[in-house]
């Protein structure tokens, strides 16, 4: 019984480290890492089911072996399940609010309903910045459902400042600011399936009160592009019952395993490019929106780089989840920072009829200084 745990111990600690380390590989260079990276959180509650019996019977090793794996893997562990929590304020009149939210069309081509849960919520949260994905604020969006123009027209009252976007990237302001244009985001890497190219961040340059300059950078970064079909493999799969042949896990591995692949590599590429549009950026960044990867992929480490913050990893505790729908509860949507401010709270709300979750962080400035620039 022992041999076994040790057995088991060794084989867990190395998909806990091979799925937590996989971020930092490339996915041109090598797929695997990247869908092993999508993984980390099982391998980890994997690791502590496992710890468990290894405790009872004493197998000293597999225990050590188990928590060498976890400690190894501390920089991804930090990201994926934050244990701090959310932070005091020192100066309430120094705050300022950032929703960031993929509200699915305001649930105009998905719900037959003449109602939008979803858009009461951003007017019911009141945040002072809304940053949105899959999201317009045009005519063409609200022509399905009529009885949601009252609550556009409301939810343009309560921020002047707002974006009809394109490619479904706006933003809703209570402060003015301007549209950095750039080519590199607005043109993207490549086209998407119906040969357009994919918009996949739009950056916006806001003057907050108290003379700071923020840019914020929305972001929809290329998405897997499964089919119904692909994700009812992927359903049947987190069911063993349901795994009746060779040929369904063939299934599984031509078609999810190269279109996530797919997907990796073109989200890497976005990643790079936008790391250099934020390394020419001025001081106080925000990057938020839907990645489509997890805290243990090569995008998220890549667009984070060496100076920005995570939000949650801050100020959240334990594991949470962003993407909703069809089983798979990944967090994918993230918060990033730098400059003279702290995320002192943030929570995710289950609200709306989006396959996607809402975030809302408070941010504190640290400095009063007027000097910080958006370039």
């Amino acid at each position: 019984m022992r041999s076994i745990l040790i057995f088991a111990a060794v084989v867990v600690g190395m998909w806990v480290i091979a799925s937590g380390w996989g971020g930092r590989v490339n996915p041109h260079t090598w797929a695997l890492p990247a869908v092993l990276g999508l993984t980390y959180p099982a391998a980890l509650a994997c690791c502590l089911i496992l710890l468990v019996p290894a405790l009872l019977s004493r197998t000293w090793k597999a225990v050590m072996a188990l928590i060498i794996a976890a400690l190894a893997t501390w920089p991804a562990f930090q990201v994926n399940i934050p244990l701090k929590g959310g932070n005091e304020i020192a100066d309430s009149t120094r705050t300022f609010t950032v929703l960031t939210y993929n509200v699915m069309s305001f649930d105009s081509y998905y719900v037959p309903e003449d109602t939008s849960s979803t858009m009461r919520y951003v007017l019911d949260t009141d945040a002072d910045l809304v940053v949105l994905q899959e999201a317009s604020l045009g005519p063409k969006d609200f022509t399905y459902m009529p009885a949601t123009l009252p609550l556009k027209e409301e939810l343009q009252r309560k921020y002047p400042y707002h974006s009809h976007g394109y490619h479904d990237l706006i933003i809703l302001s209570r402060y003015p600011y301007s549209v950095h244009e750039d080519s590199t985001l607005r043109n993207g890497i490549g086209t998407n399936d119906s040969g357009e190219f994919h918009t996949y961040a739009k950056a916006f340059d806001i003057g907050m009160p108290g003379g700071h300059n923020l840019r914020i950078i929305n972001l929809h970064l290329q998405s897997i592009g499964l089919s119904a079909s692909d994700k009812q493999a992927y359903r049947n799969l987190t069911h063993l019952d349901s795994v009746q042949s060779r040929a369904h896990m063939s299934r599984m591995r031509n078609s999810l395993y190269n279109k996530l692949a797919a997907a990796f590599r073109r989200r890497a590429l976005e990643a790079q490019q936008l790391r250099r549009f934020i390394d020419r950026s001025g001081k106080n960044v925000i990057v938020c929106g839907d990645f489509n990867d997890t805290p243990a992929s090569y995008v998220y480490w890549t667009v984070r780089g060496d100076d920005l913050e995570d939000a949650f990893a801050h100020c959240g505790r334990g594991y949470t989840h962003t993407f909703n729908s069809d089983l798979m509860l990944f967090n994918i949507d993230h918060i990033l920072y730098r400059g003279d401010m702290k995320a002192v709270n943030i929570r995710r709300d289950k609200v709306g009829t989006s396959d996607h979750y809402p975030q809302v962080v408070t941010f504190e400035w640290i400095s009063s200084s007027q000097s910080s620039e958006a370039h």
